[in-house]
């Protein structure tokens, strides 16, 4: 990932934090916190080889989707762990990816 699309993606996390994740319905919203890894717990997980790093699976979903802009990437745990990365297409469509934290598979595209 270069300089730039870490910024932006910085940017956008913070720009979306500071909407309070509005951008869920509510009942939507307390479920993903809840699920959701702090940035210490998805550290931890990532060092202990139980997920993959975040920048291996960007870079997967980056090869399905060239040139699209990485705006958010997060790890929600369960039972089978997944990272949601939202992009933008070069088209201009938001798109989240989810991809199995553990394999790198993309498993769905909403």
């Amino acid at each position: 990932m270069n300089r730039r699309n870490v910024i932006t993606a910085g940017l956008a996390a913070a720009a979306l934090a500071a909407l309070g994740g509005s951008v869920l319905a509510p009942a939507a919203n307390a479920q993903s916190l809840q699920d959701r890894l702090s940035s210490g717990q998805a550290r931890d997980a990532r060092d202990s080889g139980a997920v993959l790093p975040a920048l291996r699976v960007i870079s997967i979903v980056r090869n399905r989707h060239p040139g699209a802009q990485v705006l958010d990437a997060e790890l929600v745990r369960g039972a089978s762990p997944q990272y949601i990365i939202k992009i933008l297409t070069r088209e201009g469509r938001r798109i989240d990816v989810v991809v199995d934290a553990r394999t790198g598979r993309i498993l769905q595209e909403r």
